[in-house]
C-alpha cells in the first residue's frame, strides 16, 4: 500500500535509554495532544502508531503522529531541560492531560517509562522504541499556495460532503483541488450530487491535484479549533512536485497527507448551461418543508417531491407519500421566474447541502423533472450545487 512512510516498519529495533525532559503548561501541552490526534490510531496492526513521538530540542517540543496515510506535527516553545526524544501512548496521555488542572507540568522520561506529573497528579506511561516509529519525510521539493484559513473552512464545508464513500471509485472518494496563481476551486461529486467552490488564492502552483476528502476534514477541524485565531491568517498549502503528497501550515500545526491518483471524470459535462424555472427561497423555511417531509419519505426511498408554481408571487410545495405511514404537503412562498414545475428529490441530500451554507435565501434552479437541479447562493458567483432527481412515479 502506497503511503507516507518509506522505509520497512516491521524492521527488527533496539531500545534506546535515551533520557529527556521538559516543562510546558497544562493548557499548551492539552491543546498539542488534542491536534496531534488527527492521525493517532487508536488500534491498529503496527502497535506503534497508536503512539505519538515526542522530539524536545533548543527550547522547544514537537509531538508527530502518522496513520501511514496522514501525519500530523505540532510544536511549541517550552522549557526543554534535557533535549531527547520518546514515543508514548497518544489516547491515554491525551486523556490525562485534559483532565489535569492547569498550571505548569514536568514531562520527563525515565528508563523505558515517561512521566508526567503536575502539583498534585502524576502518571506514568509506558514508551515503545522510537527507532519503530515510522520516518514521515517533510516535503523539500514543491509548490506553495497561500489561502485565506475563513475562506478555506468555507470551502471545506461546502464541498467536501459531495465526495463518494465508495472506496472502489477512489477519484471520487476525494475533491478535485485546481489552482491557478489568482485562484482555488474544489470540486467534488459522488455522482448523485456535485459542489462547486471557487474563491481568491496566491502561490506559485499551478495545476490539479485530489486531496482525500477525509484529509480536508480533518484540515476544517484544525481551522475550526484555532478559533478566532484564524481569522485572516493564512492556511499554507505545499503540494510535492512528484504531486504525491500535500501539506497543509495552520499556525503551529501541519498536516501531511497522500494525494490520489487517477483522473477525475469530467464533471462539467453533467452541468446544465441553462434553467427554465428559478425560485428564490428562504433557506431555514425549505430544511423546515424538507424535515417535515422526511418524516413520511424515510420508509420510501427517501423521495420527496418539489413543486413550484404561480409566477412571481409563487408557491412551492413539499411533499412525501409513503403507503404505510401517511403522506404530508406543505407549502411556502416564493419568488418565481419561469413555468416552475415538479421534481423530487433523496431529502437527505437537501438537508446536507443546505446545512452547508449559510445564507438567509437560496436560489433553486431546475428544468423538468428529469434534469438535474441547482443551488446557488444570492450575490455568490463562486459557488453552485448540482443535485440529480430521482424518477417520479406517473
Amino acid at each position: 500500500m502506497e503511503n507516507l512512510y518509506n522505509g520497512d516498519v516491521s524492521a527488527p529495533t533496539r531500545i534506546l535509554k535515551e533520557k529527556m525532559k521538559f516543562k510546558i503548561s497544562q493548557e499548551e501541552f492539552s491543546k498539542l495532544l488534542v491536534s496531534v490526534n488527527k492521525s493517532l490510531q487508536t488500534k491498529a496492526n503496527l502497535p506503534i502508531l497508536t503512539n505519538i513521538l515526542i522530539s524536545a530540542s533548543k527550547g522547544k517540543i514537537e509531538v508527530l503522529s502518522t496513520d501511514l496515510e496522514t501525519a500530523t506535527r505540532v510544536n511549541t516553545e517550552c522549557n526543554v531541560e534535557v533535549e531527547g526524544k520518546t514515543t508514548v501512548p497518544g489516547r491515554p496521555i491525551s486523556e490525562f492531560v485534559a483532565q489535569v488542572p492547569p498550571g505548569e507540568m514536568i514531562v520527563e522520561k525515565l528508563g523505558e517509562e515517561v512521566k508526567v506529573s503536575s502539583k498534585r497528579f502524576s502518571a506514568r506511561f509506558a514508551t515503545m522504541p522510537i527507532e519503530d516509529f515510522p520516518a514521515i519525510p517533510k516535503i523539500d521539493k514543491g509548490k506553495t499556495l497561500v489561502l485565506d484559513a475563513l475562506e478555506f473552512s468555507k470551502a471545506i464545508l461546502r464541498v467536501a460532503f459531495s465526495a463518494s464513500q465508495d472506496e472502489g471509485r477512489p477519484a471520487l472518494v476525494g475533491v478535485l483541488c485546481e489552482f491557478s496563481k489568482k485562484s482555488f476551486s474544489m470540486v467534488a461529486t459522488d455522482g448523485y450530487r456535485l459542489s462547486f467552490q471557487q474563491f481568491s488564492a496566491e502561490g506559485d502552483f499551478v495545476g490539479k491535484i485530489i486531496t482525500p476528502a477525509r484529509t480536508l476534514f480533518e484540515v476544517f477541524k484544525i481551522i475550526s479549533e484555532a478559533g478566532e485565531e484564524a481569522s485572516g491568517k493564512p492556511v499554507l498549502v505545499t503540494v510535492a512536485d512528484a504531486l504525491n503528497q500535500v501539506n497543509f501550515g495552520i499556525g503551529n500545526v501541519e498536516f501531511t497527507s497522500r494525494l490520489i491518483e487517477g483522473e477525475f471524470p469530467p464533471w462539467q459535462k453533467i452541468i446544465p448551461t441553462s434553467f427554465s424555472s428559478k425560485a428564490k427561497i428562504s433557506r431555514e423555511e425549505l430544511i423546515r418543508l424538507v424535515r417535515v417531509a422526511s418524516i413520511f419519505a424515510r420508509d420510501s426511498g427517501n423521495i420527496i417531491k418539489l413543486k413550484l408554481e404561480g409566477g412571481a408571487k409563487g408557491i412551492l410545495t413539499v411533499s412525501a407519500n409513503n403507503n404505510q405511514v401517511g403522506s404530508d404537503e406543505a407549502s411556502s412562498e416564493i419568488e418565481l421566474t419561469g413555468n416552475g414545475g415538479e421534481i423530487a428529490f433523496n431529502f437527505r441530500y437537501l438537508l446536507e447541502v443546505l446545512s452547508s451554507i449559510e445564507s438567509d435565501d437560496i436560489f433553486f434552479e431546475m428544468i423538468e423533472s428529469l434534469n438535474p437541479g441547482r443551488i446557488t447562493i444570492p450575490d455568490e458567483g463562486d459557488y453552485f450545487h448540482i443535485v440529480m432527481p430521482v424518477r417520479l412515479q406517473s
